[in-house]
């Protein structure tokens, strides 16, 4: 049997002394040695080493790691040489592949119908392509569907109204660039592909999405580091963009936004945000815990608000001291761990200046800040003081922060 992969081999020289090669686009088979003997062993090929390696196995393996294997992930412990084999690849290939192993290691398996072939070198082009582009409709795999083990995938500009959920299938999936379509509408289990690091969205129609669920999936929210969403058309953007904790760069640009939600200050890996080309007429006060290299805000208002906010820092509940506590330690919470209404009220927290969540007690004032504050470089359309709309959690943030301009 052959598996398709990316390998990572470790390996495990002394207890100080850990040699680590990087990742790299793998073959790995099972088969016998000879025709004769019943003794398995791996071939593991790549393309800088075509002519491949081989491991034994028969009594030596020390273990199998496959507590992630619902990941596509699983970890090979090999005795000698002491390599550990770092395996991913597609789920269900994957969990093929272990349960032959498995079988073949306990005897329970019949080896002759291993193919002694198996452990000849193939051609590394054979292996499918883990970028895929698709320019024209006409080329689009409908029938047969996209390789399992595409890890990029392009389908720009072919004037698709839905999302298709033959991607969903694709585990290995990092890159996805569905820009300059019509797609209204994404599903929930996008949010579940545990390797999606980028994601480009932009020249779509999503103001028309009635629901954005899938940006609170954990995968999701751990992975993502590139999120595009420009140009379309969006009057809002939903306050769950505050849980993509890994998110580097994110891209709103021409759009019609007015206002950007509080959430956006709390994601604390945000380096590079774009939101210029919009209708912004104010920033939020929690953008001032970011830090950012650079902050892109032209073609926008910033004509602010009049608006007269009645709202007083009083004793905290005991829900607001709980829901604080959470969202400052950074917990996770979904309707399985906690009850719905406390998601909804957890959700809709506000950011004071100082980085601390806020509820029902706190003062909102709009306060005027440097952009050079929050970022290194900034590019604006002359406005480098702007309003911010600003919550103070205390009577010493109010102090501090609401009547000196910084």
């Amino acid at each position: 049997m052959k598996l398709y992969c990316n390998i990572e081999v470790n390996n495990r020289v002394s207890s100080t002394n850990i040699i680590r090669r990087k990742s790299q686009r793998s073959i790995l088979a099972i088969g016998r040695h000879t025709v004769k003997g019943n003794d398995l062993y791996f071939l593991w090929q790549t393309l800088q080493n075509k002519q491949g390696i081989k491991y034994k196995i028969d009594n030596n393996i020390d273990k199998i790691f496959s507590k992630f294997i619902n990941q596509g992930k699983a970890t090979i412990r090999l005795i000698e040489p002491p390599h550990d084999l770092i395996i991913q690849a597609d789920t269900i290939q994957l969990k093929s592949f272990m349960r032959i192993l498995k079988l073949g290691m306990s005897k329970q398996m019949d080896a002759s119908v291993l193919a002694i072939s198996n452990l000849n070198p193939v051609r590394m082009a054979s292996v499918p392509k883990i970028k895929v582009v698709v320019n024209k409709s006409s080329e689009y795999p409908i029938l047969e569907g996209f390789p399992r083990t595409t890890e990029e995938l392009y389908l720009v500009g072919l004037d698709r109204k839905s999302f298709d959920r033959q991607i969903l299938r694709l585990q290995s999936l990092r890159i996805l660039n569905l820009s300059n379509n019509r797609i209204s509408s994404l599903p929930k289990e996008l949010g579940s592909l545990q390797h999606l690091q980028e994601l480009n969205l932009s020249q779509n129609c999503l103001d028309k999405a009635v629901k954005w669920v899938w940006l609170d999936q954990p995968a999701i929210k751990n992975n993502l580091k590139l999120l595009d969403i420009s140009d379309n058309m969006l009057t809002m953007i939903p306050k769950e963009i505050g849980k993509l904790h890994a998110i580097v760069n994110f891209k709103a640009s021409k759009n019609v936004l007015s206002y950007l939600p509080q959430s956006l200050g709390s994601l604390p890996n945000l380096k590079y945000l774009d939101v210029s080309k919009n209708k912004l007429k104010y920033l939020p006060g929690s953008m001032r815990n970011l830090r950012l290299i650079l902050l892109d805000v032209c073609e926008n208002k910033f004509d602010g608000e009049n608006v007269n906010f009645v709202t007083d820092i009083d004793v905290l509940k005991l829900v607001e001291c709980a829901g604080k506590s959470i969202l400052k330690a950074r917990l996770s919470y979904d309707a399985s761990t906690i009850p719905l209404t406390l998601v909804k009220y957890l959700d809709a927290a506000k950011y004071c200046v100082c980085g601390n969540p806020c509820f029902d007690s706190y003062r909102r004032k709009f306060v005027e800040f440097l952009l050079t504050t929050i970022a290194n470089s900034v590019k604006s359309s002359g406005h480098i003081t702007v309003p911010f709309d600003c919550y103070f959690c205390s009577s010493n943030c109010v102090r501090i922060f609401a009547r000196v301009k910084y």
